[in-house]
Formats: structure tokens, sequence, C-alpha cells
């Protein structure tokens, strides 16, 4: 009997014991990131190091559990539970405090873009350390009214700790206009043209594809024409030049060219010049004849004139030259080095192409 006696002791001491060291009977958290805590600054559950002690002092670390704020509070008391919410613990911080805040509104406010990008508002806030911080536009709650009779804009942004409220002027749109310059055998529309965005306050901006609408110019006429373009729920007369496009001579090996009434020929080759007076180009060879001393009043030169490079030329844009008659014929078309050529006259030896200048 005496030794079931002692036996039933040990046991109950057994348990006594191993209950006292296996059996959590408190809950432990500390706060673990190594800076500096402020306030409002967000709180996650992955930066606390929570754990259990037995009474015999066994320690063991706990995943399960939740806090009770997303934030740091001024006060800086932070609840700690276990899942089953049997344990808690209470994190006290040392938490530096928001002093102040303000709202900085760097922007202007413009018609056609509210509601397309948020102004550019931010929040500064002021710690008790002398510290600041910036918040920027994107975690703030900005809302914007717009007043047509005084055509101003009031913003309305909602804080850390206040909800702040500004009126600015609203900048219209003055014009829409293009450097643009379009073909007359071609539809005039607005998705052809690069536009340029005027606003009142003299600013401008160039407009993104498909931003701006209009009617169709099925037929543009040479000069200035106004094209109805429709933007923001607005209508704009935009002045668009047209031209008509310059006639183009085509040449085996060396491509199109458009004939330019004064404008310098560029043939890519080695061009005959007043110094070498002479020069082999394709399948002829070239030399020059100036009217200084040439007049040519007998020529029928339709338009003739001076071009910037020297050339006589016609009205078309070619440039006048001299051919014999066996080699070419009057009124042939033919490629120089100095440019499309039409000869226009004759007394030069075969293969010749003589060029008429004003060097």
């Amino acid at each position: 009997m005496k030794r079931i006696c002692i036996s039933i002791v040990s046991a109950v001491v057994l348990g006594v014991f191993l209950a006292a060291y296996f059996i959590p009977t408190e809950l432990h958290a500390t706060y673990t990131p190594d800076h500096s805590v402020y306030e409002n600054d967000p709180v996650t559950e992955e930066e606390f190091n929570v754990y259990t002690t037995s009474r015999l002092g066994r320690v063991k670390e706990v995943t399960d559990y939740s806090i009770d704020t997303e934030f740091i509070e001024e006060d800086g008391e932070i609840q700690v539970t276990t899942e089953d919410a049997k344990m808690s613990a209470e994190v006290n911080l040392d938490v530096i405090p928001v002093v102040s805040s303000d709202i900085v509104y760097n922007t202007v406010c413009y018609e056609d873009r509210m509601g397309q990008y948020t102004p550019d508002v931010s929040e500064i806030i002021y710690y008790g350390d002398g510290s600041m911080e910036t918040v920027p536009e994107n975690q703030l709650n900005v809302s914007y009214e717009k007043n047509d009779q005084t055509d101003t804009i009031k913003i309305t942004a909602a804080g850390t700790n206040d909800i702040y409220q500004e009126e600015f002027p609203l900048i219209t749109v003055d014009s829409i206009t293009t450097k643009d310059k379009v073909s007359t055998e071609k539809a005039l529309t607005s998705d052809k043209l690069d536009l340029i965005i005027h606003y009142s306050d003299g600013t401008s901006v160039k407009a993104k594809k498909k931003q701006i609408t209009s009617k169709k110019i099925r037929h543009p006429k040479e000069g200035t024409n106004k094209l109805t373009c429709y933007y923001n729920g607005e209508s704009f007369k935009v002045k668009v030049k047209a031209f008509e496009p310059k006639p183009t001579v085509t040449f085996d090996g060396y491509g199109t060219f458009e004939l330019e009434y004064s404008d310098y020929y560029d043939v890519g080759v080695s061009r005959l010049n007043s110094f070498d007076g002479v020069t082999y180009f394709d399948d002829h060879r070239e030399t020059f004849y100036s009217q200084n001393s040439l007049p040519g009043t007998g020529l029928w030169i339709p338009g003739r004139h001076v071009a910037d490079d020297g050339t006589i030329r016609d009205g078309e844009g070619f440039i006048c030259a001299a051919a014999d008659s066996s080699f070419k014929d009057r009124y042939d078309v033919v490629l120089t080095s100095l440019g499309p050529a039409k000869i226009y006259d004759t007394g030069c030896p075969y293969g010749t192409i003589d060029i008429y200048v004003d060097w």
C-alpha cells in the first residue's frame, strides 16, 4: 500500500511539473523594426516577434496571432491576441507624433484634363522630431468640383489629419493650331495632323492621336483651309494650309525627283561646277555656258528664271540645257549632275549636255 501511495504522489508531482513546463501561461510580443516609429506608420503582423512562456520558463514562438490596428497610433499601444483569443499581450511603443500637416497644391487646373489627371496635390506631415514626410497624390483621396459660372475648380483633398479645400482658376482652351501643310489631292481630317492645344494661361501642349476629331474636307483648296475640329465638347476652327503637289520625274537607277522651282537638287554625285568646267555623268559629258556671255534671247523658255544654284530653269523647275540634235531631241528630259534638265538648245558636240547657267 505504501508503495502504491508513493507512485501516485510521484505521478502527480510529475504531472504538475510537466504542466508547469509545457502549458503556456503568458503571451509576449515585441515590435521588431530597427528604426524610429512614427505616428500613422503602417503596421503588419510580420513585424512582430510573438512568443509564450510557461511557469517553468519554456519559450515557444507563436505564428498564429492578430493585431488590433493597421497604423501606429499616437499612444503607441498595440494589442496582440492569439488566434484562439485565449491570450493577449500589449505592446507599448515610443511613437514620434504628428505635430501638424498641410496640403500643397503644385498645380494649375486645365478644363480639358479634369477627370483624366489628378492635380499635383501632396500632403506634408511634420513630426515631433523635426522631420517631415511627403504623402504623394496617389495615396490621397482627391476630388474636384467645377464651377462654370466663375470658371474655377474646387479641389478637396482628404489628408492624414484633416480635409483641405482650395479653389483655383480654371484654365480654358483658347485655340487649336497646326504647322502641318497638306496636299490638295487628299481629303483633310484631324487625324492626319499634328495639332497643338493652346490655353488661356499662354501654355500649349501637343494633342494626342485621336484626342481631337473633325469634319472632313474632301477637296482642300490651295492656300488656307478652316477645318472644324471637336475637342472636350467644343468646336474649334483650325487653319490648315494646303498646297498643289509638285510634279515629279523619274529616272532609272536614280529614283523620282520633285521638280523644284528654285531649290537645289541632290542627285548624289559629284556636281558640275564653274571651277572644273566639265564632268562626266551617266551616259554623257557635261559642260556649261553662261547667259552672261550668251543671253539666249532667241530661246523660247517658258517661265525662265535663275535658280538658287545659278542654273537657268523653266517655270516647271527643269534646268535648261543644250545637246546635239542627233544625241537628244529638243524638249527631251535628261538627268544631269545638277538635277533634271530639259533640252532647249543645240550647238554642242555629240554626247555632251551643255547646261545653261548664270555663273
